[in-house]
């Protein structure tokens, strides 16, 4: 619609952030004086009168804090080379019914 005034460009009605978004959690932020974030997030997932929206999403955000993924364990150290090697994904394997130790 080239030419048509309005409707080829320039701001929409509409668009664009919102002027007051709602505070979620906003009327516990009184209680939470003092608290580390993940206690927050923790007292959020805890409290009963929060609603389950809002509890759900601080046990979603709390999480990653509390609970390691598995097999974050980072890179071995130096001092991990007495330990014997354990197979991994792509280790040099056997054939059935060769032994390993002399």
């Amino acid at each position: 619609m080239a030419g048509v005034k309005g409707k080829s460009g320039g701001a929409r009605q509409g668009a664009g952030r919102k002027k007051n978004p709602e505070n979620e959690g906003a009327e516990f932020a009184g209680s939470t004086d003092g608290m580390t974030p993940v206690e927050v997030l923790e007292f959020f997932m805890h409290h009963a009168e929060v609603p389950v929206a809002l509890r759900l999403k601080a046990a979603g955000l709390a999480a990653p804090f509390r609970h390691k993924k598995l097999g974050e364990g980072g890179k071995p150290s130096a001092g991990d080379a007495d330990k014997p090697a354990t197979s991994a994904k792509y280790g040099t394997r056997t054939r059935p019914g060769e032994n390993t130790q002399h």
